[in-house]
């Protein structure tokens, strides 16, 4: 660990991380110890597992979850892994299970994690005590977040500062229009980095500087924000800026489209129905982080959310996801091409940068430089990241 520390102590406010940060793979187990497995990690929605046995699962490093709806509706999460000689439990990413039953000898367990029916085993064998292991589980306003610690950090400040923005989606009941993913050769820092800054919309992204005004930084927003936040403020929207300051590792912002914008399309005009409690489609975007794998971009007809999970130290995985009105119906209320395509052009330019990016930090000539005021809140991100990787 010496040279983790090394890195740790050389950190320079302001200015970009060292080489080891990106590269290394003492870093990236280190990461995987007090973030990846310490921290409230989001996995999905509960509108993506309806009906009872309804499950999906979420691999992080050597840990791998099972999140399901019991008869109840009551969502648990898992341990994928048998009690009996440790055999991975569901086989498939998502599905729908009466029952789950180990593939190699057949134990069966209720989706609450009992153990039911364990084949010939000695009648003084005690099936409760070999239930699966469970692991913590929040659902913020529909979104589910696990944690695999044992002993799982306070979810309530989250909960608490972004509720109020999720709450008017109605994501309960809401429904999944379209599913994406991307293996990228880049650290998961480097993608994180990126979407906290917009230094570099300007020049990389026509059709979303089109959309968001002072996207590109030059142009004067002020005067609408105001305006927007009072609009949004009268119709029962929160427009406070939750402040990402001093290692805090969630964020928060309702900000204006450009004028003539109603959505995030790339014509302006709306490409789904209302979502939830919204009436018209003028409430603006939100944007919502909870580190390290939870980020947000919401409009009035749809969300899109991206989940970033690290593989190795130069590689990682995104998966995006569209949510609409669970009442839409593709083909009528809206078309999966026109609803996805901002958001496809946008973010496959952010994945070449990113891979840009880690290509120039593999150089034997690459140093830190320093950020311009622009990238504070990559300082923020820096400052969140380092709290936690140097925490005992």
């Amino acid at each position: 660990m010496d040279k983790l520390s090394n890195l740790l102590s050389r950190y320079k406010k302001q200015w970009s991380l060292e080489q080891g940060f990106y590269t290394s793979q003492e870093t990236l187990a280190a990461e995987a110890e007090k973030i990846w497995k310490r921290g409230w990690l989001f996995a999905g929605f509960t509108c993506e597992i309806p009906m009872p046995g309804d499950y999906f699962t979420y691999n992080v490093f050597n840990q791998s979850a099972i999140i399901i709806r019991d008869d109840n509706g009551e969502i648990y999460a898992h341990h994928n892994t048998c009690r009996h000689r440790g055999s991975v439990i569901c086989l498939e990413e998502r599905g729908n299970e009466p029952d789950l039953k180990c593939p190699y000898h057949h134990w069966i367990y209720e989706k609450n994690g009992n153990l039911r029916s364990a084949r010939m085993m000695d009648k003084d064998f005690n099936k409760a005590e070999f239930g699966l292991h469970p692991i913590h589980v929040n659902i913020l306003s529909g979104a589910i977040f696990i944690c695999f610690a044992d002993d799982a950090p306070d979810f309530s400040k989250v909960r608490s500062d972004l509720a109020p923005y999720l709450d008017p989606y109605d994501l309960h009941h809401a429904k999944v229009a379209y599913r994406d993913r991307y293996e990228l050769d880049a650290n998961w820092k480097l993608i994180g980095e990126n979407f906290r800054e917009c230094y570099h919309c300007g020049p990389a992204h026509i059709e979303y500087c089109q959309a968001v005004i002072g996207a590109d930084l030059f142009e004067e927003r002020d005067q609408l924000w105001a305006e927007q936040k009072e609009l949004w403020r009268s119709n029962g929207f929160p427009e406070n800026t939750i402040n990402q300051v001093m290692g805090a590792g969630h964020f928060g912002i309702r900000y204006p489209l450009r004028p003539g914008f109603a959505s995030y399309s790339l014509d302006g005009k709306p490409v789904a129905p209302l979502m939830g409690k919204h009436k018209d489609y003028d409430t603006g975007v939100v944007g919502l982080i909870n580190y390290p794998n939870f980020w947000m971009d919401a409009v009035a007809d749809y969300i899109w959310v991206m989940r970033i999970t690290p593989l190795e130290p130069s590689r990682s995985v995104v998966d995006l996801i569209w949510l609409v009105n669970g009442k839409a119906e593709e083909g009528r209320d809206y078309e999966v091409e026109r609803l996805t395509e901002f958001w496809k052009i946008t973010g496959e330019q952010d994945w070449h940068l990113c891979e840009n990016n880690q290509k120039g930090i593999l150089s034997e000539k690459y140093s830190p430089g320093p950020l311009s005021d622009t990238e504070t809140d990559v300082v923020h991100f820096h400052e969140w990241y380092l709290s936690a990787l140097g925490s005992k």
